[in-house]
């Protein structure tokens, strides 16, 4: 199997606390992988770490045979896009334009766009279905609308490789699931890698392609159905006020 996500004696945290220590993880890429984890266990600090914004303690984390911990950061720019948690606070700018900032790994100093530039964001904004309100002012937007639209000028920095920190944090439960749905398409219809981690185990387990779990500072990998049959989520979710029925795949309060 060809495997183009090697993470490789990974040891996250601080100087003077290890969160996660010698991670050895494998993944194909073109999948949408979850990361779970009790909060707490340090699934931020790892898609930060990942993503360079943080200093990882040691190891490597390759894809498509390039590590990715030496690049500089606009070389990372151009492999790996995040969408983070947090709202952003822009205002008077069109969702256009905010999506174009995407661009700026690509754009000089000045950020003038080209026709290719152009052709990105358009191509961003009809992948995420956001026409009808391209033009408006990105405030005047709901929670999931921006969403979408965060997660479309990751899409028009036009890299290999998404991370999203809890995507569907603050959304109502249809947009959780359209905002899901949207990054499974994104790896099947665009050949994207997409990380992303979530409290929302149960949908994670019907559309997601692989999940790593978090868990007493190890890292490890499973499919959905090894996920269930291996019953890994009672050692996660260790709690006499919840379990986790295998044959409906929901959490059931005990």
């Amino acid at each position: 199997m060809n495997q183009n996500i090697n993470i490789s004696s990974l040891s996250t945290g601080y100087a003077n606390k290890v969160i996660l220590d010698a991670v050895d993880l494998s993944s194909k890429k073109n999948q949408l992988i979850a990361l779970i984890g009790r909060n707490g266990t340090g699934k931020s600090t790892l898609l930060k770490t990942l993503a360079g914004l943080h200093p990882h303690l040691n190891g490597s984390f390759h894809f498509n045979g390039t590590n990715m911990f030496d690049l500089s950061n606009d070389k990372r720019a151009q492999l790996l896009s995040i969408v983070s948690t947090k709202a952003s606070y822009i205002d008077n700018i069109v969702v256009k334009d905010f999506i174009g900032f995407g661009r700026y790994p690509y754009t000089n100093w000045l950020g003038i766009k080209n026709n290719t530039d152009d052709f990105l964001i358009n191509k961003a904004i009809s992948i995420c279905s956001i026409e009808e309100f391209s033009e408006r002012n990105y405030q005047t937007l709901s929670d999931g609308e921006k969403q979408r639209v965060n997660i479309a000028r990751a899409i028009a920095q036009d890299t290999p490789i998404i991370f999203l920190d809890e995507p569907t944090a603050h959304l109502d439960l249809v947009n959780k699931i359209e905002v899901l749905k949207l990054l499974k398409e994104l790896t099947s219809n665009q050949e994207k890698t997409i990380i992303y981690a979530t409290h929302q185990i149960e949908y994670a387990i019907q559309l997601s392609d692989e999940l790593w779990v978090l868990n007493n500072s190890q890292l490890n990998s499973y499919t959905p159905s090894q996920l269930i049959e291996q019953d890994i989520l009672s050692q996660v979710i260790d709690s006499p006020s919840i379990e986790f029925d295998k044959t409906s795949g929901f959490f059931k309060i005990r």
